[in-house]
């Protein structure tokens, strides 16, 4: 097992790599592009894990931003964008695999930083990633925007510069608080029952597990917190004290789903008859379909809006089905395609004008059937979490939303 503070000393390493990395990370004046020629054709970057184990979600997400840029190119409407907005033409300009990894996504924000083209970046995927990638972006002016990193950090003011960072799904403490709301409202859970919280040992996990944690506490609950790595997916001896210990419900924030399945099946094993609760990170009807068991989601499942449905249907026809964790890419993507239209509005633009746009971007409706808009830190203002139960036949039944 991992402690927080080792996470975290590994953490501040990969942003000074990161900021080491950008130094080298600058277009050069031969390279430029001129202002109104990007007002011709811009653009935009793609950051997340493209090989791995978590590849196919990286995949998703990068086919959702390449429909969006289908979509504006071919002049499709597009819920949420203005009615005779000018549209910049688009292009996939570079696709990062930042294999959910801080140093390697490092190196391919550099090489996004060195491509004139892009004006920003639908990325990247994960915490991790971002706390070694984003730094290397901002020192080269680019914004960024994130369809799934959730970790509080990355909005503090702090461990990233402001103005830069921005995301359209709720953060980790959002997700938590609706994940206890749920517990102590329909699972039962009451003052002086136990909850064993069970982190992976990596930042995303940890920043929803500290989140969790502190909620329950706050309502008189019993947290058995305890950490496991990644690579370490024996579970018998938690899913035993689990038993011994009676607890209430085990919170796994697992960033991988076939370790919150087989977590769940050990738990079902060693005798334990409470509820398992995974989060976001499990969200993966294909891997994880432990039936009873809740996962908690960033976003809306798209499968149940019928106001888009002709779009998820072309996804359908061009790349198979989908889940609906890329869906918010088409959202970031949609973003900054509006910022850079409205930048565009003069006949020229600039990663910086792009920026400000996008801190001032208001979607009235989404592909995530929410309005969107930003905090001044760069948090979704609206929208919210939604709470799954799997059912026995492995479907996915919708059960709160928040």
């Amino acid at each position: 097992m991992l402690r927080k503070s080792g996470v975290i000393a590994a953490a501040t390493a990969l942003v000074a790599l990161a900021v080491t990395a950008s130094a080298i990370a600058r277009p050069t004046a031969a390279s430029a592009v001129s202002a109104s020629g990007l007002c011709k054709s811009a653009g935009l970057g793609f950051g997340g894990p493209l090989s791995g184990g978590a590849a196919f979600l990286g995949d998703d997400q990068r086919n959702w931003m390449r429909l969006f840029i289908s979509y504006w190119n071919g002049g499709k409407p597009i819920p949420g964008v203005p009615k005779g907005m000018k549209r910049v033409h688009l292009t996939d300009a570079f696709d990062g695999d930042g294999q959910l990894n801080g140093q390697v996504a490092a190196t391919v924000a550099a090489q996004m930083v060195s491509n004139p083209k892009i004006l920003g970046v639908v990325g990247f995927a994960g915490t991790n990633e971002n706390l070694g990638g984003a730094p290397v972006l901002i020192r080269g002016g680019l914004a960024m925007i994130s369809g799934s990193a959730t970790g509080d950090q990355l909005t503090d003011g702090k461990t990233l510069k402001k103005g830069y960072f921005f995301r359209v799904v709720p953060n980790n403490s959002v997700q938590a608080k609706l994940g206890v709301k749920y517990m102590l409202t329909k699972i039962g859970v009451a003052k002086g029952n136990k909850v064993m919280i069970v982190d992976d040992a990596e930042a995303y996990a940890i920043g929803i597990a500290d989140a969790a944690q502190a909620g329950l506490k706050a309502a008189g609950v019993t947290v058995d917190r305890e950490s496991q790595d990644q690579k370490n997916t024996d579970y018998s001896s938690l899913a035993q004290k689990a038993v011994a210990e009676g607890v209430k419900v085990v919170y796994a924030p697992n960033q991988i789903a076939s370790d919150s399945q087989l977590f769940a099946q050990q738990l079902k094993a060693a005798g334990y008859r409470g509820a398992f609760f995974a989060t976001d990170g499990s969200y993966d009807n294909t891997s994880f379909t432990f039936s009873g068991a809740y996962v908690s989601f960033f976003a809306t499942d798209i499968y149940q809006l019928a106001s888009v449905h002709s779009i998820v249907h072309d996804f359908a026809a061009k790349y198979g089905k989908t889940t609906p964790f890329g869906a918010p890419s088409w959202v970031a993507a949609q973003a900054i395609a509006m910022a850079i239209a409205t930048s565009c509005s003069d006949g020229k633009t600039s990663r910086a004008e792009v920026r400000k746009d996008i801190a001032k971007v208001s979607m009235p409706k989404s592909l995530l059937g929410h309005p969107i808009k930003f905090t001044a830190n760069g948090d979704v203002a609206t929208g919210g979490v939604t709470i799954f139960q799997i059912q026995p036949n492995g479907t996915y039944k919708l059960v709160s939303a928040g």
